[in-house]
């Protein structure tokens, strides 16, 4: 007998209540994505930056066509408008907002389908497409277009952030100074420090020309989320970004320009988009180790290639260089991996499937 509430499932109905998902589809990771990007193109709507929202639209039509064109010409249905719309917006991300918008849409469409014709497509590519782009744009943009350099600082300066604000390179935050000064007084003494003003500026919005730059703080919102609910790995941030900031805390300035300064950890992380690149391009799909240990020489690799090519931060393409550089490494890395595996399946899979052959032949 059915009982009266129950309800039968007609033919060709499909559940999944017998299943359990132990991590989020990509189809899950790709909106979710999208949807921690709106509220960094909210803010630089809210802060009338209208150039890098119009850079950002170009960049995601020359993505889409790269994508439309693609798929047409190997006529598949491998077409992804979610993937195309995400490398769009991150590209228009950390391009400066001074930027030509007809070059990024080009440039974007071209260096979108070089990537998948000459090194696969999604998640079958080596190295990282936006990466790629992003160092065409600078290429590009070195010939015809403004100075890129964001941030100059004087090293000689304790304090970074002052050297900053001096040369005119970040305009602090009006509430920087009530916050700055709360903090002080009703929490860091507690501890006996007291932080100087600037840094709230640059957790929250340093006005830097480069969109990912700047709103550190949603970033770090972002990746919370990413990590918590499983959609992201945070072994290779985690590791990077300890290894980085352990660089840049201890390594000394001497060991380029013969001064026993240090450096600054927050500025380091907060000034060259180093936040939001190592959440969202860092670990780009099929461009890292498999492995657990691989991941662990990886993000070593990482930290450590940040330092010498970034330095104590203020850099606007030091991140991107490191990647595509990491990108190599990957390889190196998976091939060592590749043979680990053959090297187990002719020492120990074989023997046991001949053992198993003869077992039952017995």
């Amino acid at each position: 007998m059915i009982e009266k509430n129950h309800k039968v499932p007609s033919w060709g109905a499909i559940t999944l209540k017998p299943f359990v998902y132990t991590t989020p589809s990509m189809h899950t990771i790709l909106i979710s994505t999208l949807v921690f990007l709106v509220p960094q193109l909210v803010m630089l709507f809210l802060t009338k930056t209208y150039s890098s929202l119009l850079l950002v639209l170009f960049s995601v039509l020359g993505s889409l066509l790269a994508e439309v064109v693609y798929a047409s010409i190997r006529r598949t249905f491998a077409f992804s408008w979610m993937v195309a719309v995400i490398q769009g917006v991150l590209v228009g991300m950390l391009v400066p907002s001074t930027y030509s918008f007809a070059a990024i849409f080009f440039i974007t469409c071209g260096c979108m389908l070089l990537v998948k014709y000459v090194f696969g497509g999604f998640s079958k590519s080596w190295i990282n497409p936006v990466a790629v782009t992003i160092i065409v744009c600078y290429l590009v943009g070195a010939a015809f277009f403004p100075d890129f350099l964001i941030f100059r600082t004087d090293l000689e300066t304790k304090n970074a952030v002052l050297s900053l604000l001096r040369h005119g390179a970040m305009q602090i935050n009006p509430i920087d100074r009530s916050v700055t000064a709360f903090l002080n007084a009703n929490l860091f003494k507690f501890v006996g420090i007291r932080i100087p003003e600037g840094y709230v500026t640059l957790f929250w919005d340093s006005g830097a020309i480069i969109p990912a730059f700047r709103f550190n703080f949603i970033t770090i919102v972002s990746s919370l989320f990413f990590f918590a609910f499983d959609m992201m790995d945070i072994l290779i941030p985690a590791i990077y970004v300890l290894v980085y900031s352990l660089m840049v805390k201890f390594a000394p300035v001497s060991l380029f320009i013969g001064s026993k300064l240090y450096g600054d950890i927050f500025l380091a992380l907060l000034t060259s988009g180093v936040l939001f690149s190592t959440l969202y391009i860092l670990q780009w799909y099929g461009t890292v180790p498999l492995s657990f240990a691989g991941k662990i020489v990886y993000a070593v690799v990482a930290g450590v290639s940040s330092f010498l090519i970034i330095g104590y931060g203020t850099s606007s393409i030091g991140y991107v260089f490191m990647v595509v550089c990491m990108n190599l490494v990957s390889l190196l890395i998976g091939a060592v991996e590749q043979h680990g595996v053959n090297k187990n399946y002719r020492n120990n899979l074989i023997p046991r499937i001949q053992n198993y052959r003869e077992a039952n032949r017995i």
